[in-house]
């Protein structure tokens, strides 16, 4: 016959559970944000690449607004890196600017009018 565990120990094990869960390191979206910052940083250095702050102005001037969302991608390793900036205008639509790193050139401009 099975034994089945008493409601005590059940219960000890899910407190145990718990703690070693709340005891690990925790991930913020912010550290996240530092870390893919400096390897974006350490990326536009060593490839000569331009910056975020460059890449955002760019962006700008093909879609005014705000600045959601600023990553470095590598398309394809053929075609290098790129810059992706999502902007939010007045009206709160979305339009995703895409960069060249190297050169700065826009290569596209989506408007997401859904």
């Amino acid at each position: 016959m099975m034994r089945r565990p008493t409601p005590t120990l059940s219960a000890l094990a899910l407190i145990l559970l718990t703690a070693t869960l709340m005891a690990l390191p925790k991930i913020s979206q912010a550290d996240d944000d530092r870390s893919n910052t400096a390897r974006d940083s350490e990326i536009v250095q060593a490839f000569g690449l331009i910056n975020a702050e460059q890449a955002r102005e760019i962006a700008l001037k093909q879609a005014p607004g705000v600045v959601t969302e600023l990553e470095l991608d590598d398309r394809d390793y053929a075609k290098g890196w790129k810059w992706e900036v999502e902007v939010a205008n007045a009206d709160g639509r979305e339009v995703e600017v895409d960069i060249d790193a190297k050169t700065g050139k826009v290569l596209k401009v989506d408007k997401a009018w859904f």
